[in-house]
């Protein structure tokens, strides 16, 4: 990605907690029986809270989480509970697996399909509806917040206005009503134990979530041509790094006439040093090459760029070498603005082609 959310701390976190004490203390226990003086006592002020809720008409809560641990007791080994508990660490330790850290070896519901199919299918419902139902009930937004505030809180530290994916799709700020969805980076309908962790949660433009990443695994490759036997783990750009992804673009056209460029006229070069796989991550799950093209043909975009360079030249009284000198001014204060980050390469290209 071309570059890093800051991540930020918040209430709704504390949800996770509770998952961490329910999947842990509570479902992978080796005695005892079940009762709600087990779960975490949020989560059973919580549970009483729906319970004395009248307007609620589906039980998201108390009754899957029975269900489920009559599952973990009666169908699954010591040794399976055992596995299921270091599942649940390595799948919320999404900066690991993003890394492709060896000892961390995620989970899937597929794995756990082949210890219990009926326990996978009740936990792939529950932790799905963790995040769309659960953490939206009054009862849990009173105790951590809502998805909301954390997203107003978000976009203040988050400011750019832009999407980190793709560097150029807008997103709503905080002075907006609605906001952006939120994005599972590890895929929800994958691995469980995740959709309410906020490492695992950003904010994505439409275009990078509903048209190129949808259900795509970015630690996993599904490559046909380059995948071994069923799929292999793989890199990718972690959304809460600390450290930039280092990623450049330049470019070559070869047209002579910016009117008949067409994506098969540009020779497009992304680099990132030392970070080779997961920039081959990035490109693959959100189409970049195909749509930084896209962007250079366009006749609003990169064709419009072009023509007011030419115009600036001939009626501003501005040489090229000092027009490029301020494209890279604006490129380096402001990368993201009006798609500077793109606009200095391909404008650098069409001086090269001799276009301006």
């Amino acid at each position: 990605m071309l570059f890093n959310y800051r991540y930020i701390n918040h209430s709704i976190e504390r949800f996770q907690t509770y998952l961490d004490h329910l999947v842990k203390k509570v479902w992978c226990r080796n005695t005892g029986k079940y009762s709600l003086k087990l779960l975490h006592p949020k989560l059973r002020e919580i549970i009483e809270d729906i319970a004395n809720d009248a307007s609620i008409e589906k039980d998201w809560l108390d009754g899957p989480i029975k269900n489920i641990d009559a599952l973990f007791q009666k169908k699954l080994t010591a040794s399976q509970r055992a596995q299921v508990r270091k599942w649940y660490d390595h799948n919320n330790d999404i900066e690991s697996l993003c890394a492709g850290d060896s000892k961390k070896q995620p989970g899937t519901y597929n794995e756990i399909e082949t210890m219990d199919a009926d326990l996978a299918e009740q936990l792939k419902t529950f932790c799905t509806n963790l995040f769309e139902k659960v953490i939206k009930l009054k009862a849990v937004r009173d105790q951590i917040g809502s998805m909301d505030d954390h997203y107003l809180e978000f976009v203040k530290e988050n400011d750019e206005g832009k999407c980190p994916y793709c560097g150029y799709g807008d997103l709503k700020g905080q002075y907006h009503t609605p906001r952006e969805a939120y994005d599972h980076y590890l895929p929800k309908g994958t691995y469980p134990f995740n959709s309410v962790n906020f490492k695992n949660l950003a904010p994505m433009c439409h275009e990078c979530n509903s048209s190129y990443k949808l259900q795509k695994d970015p630690t996993w490759n599904t490559d046909p041509l380059h995948k071994k036997g069923p799929g292999s783990r793989r890199k990718a750009f972690y959304s809460y790094a600390t450290v930039p992804s280092g990623i450049s673009v330049s470019l070559n056209l070869n047209v002579g006439d910016v009117d008949q460029l067409t994506p098969a006229d540009i020779d497009l070069h992304i680099e990132a040093p030392g970070r080779d796989e997961e920039l081959e991550t990035w490109k693959e799950v959100f189409g970049i090459e195909e749509r930084f093209k896209a962007k250079c043909c366009g006749k609003n975009e990169g064709k419009y760029w072009l023509m007011q360079a030419i115009d600036e030249c001939q009626n501003a009284g501005k040489t090229p070498k000092q027009l490029l000198d301020k494209i890279k001014k604006n490129a380096r204060n402001s990368p993201w603005a009006e798609c500077n980050f793109l606009k200095k390469p391909f404008l650098q290209a069409c001086q090269k082609a001799g276009l301006v």
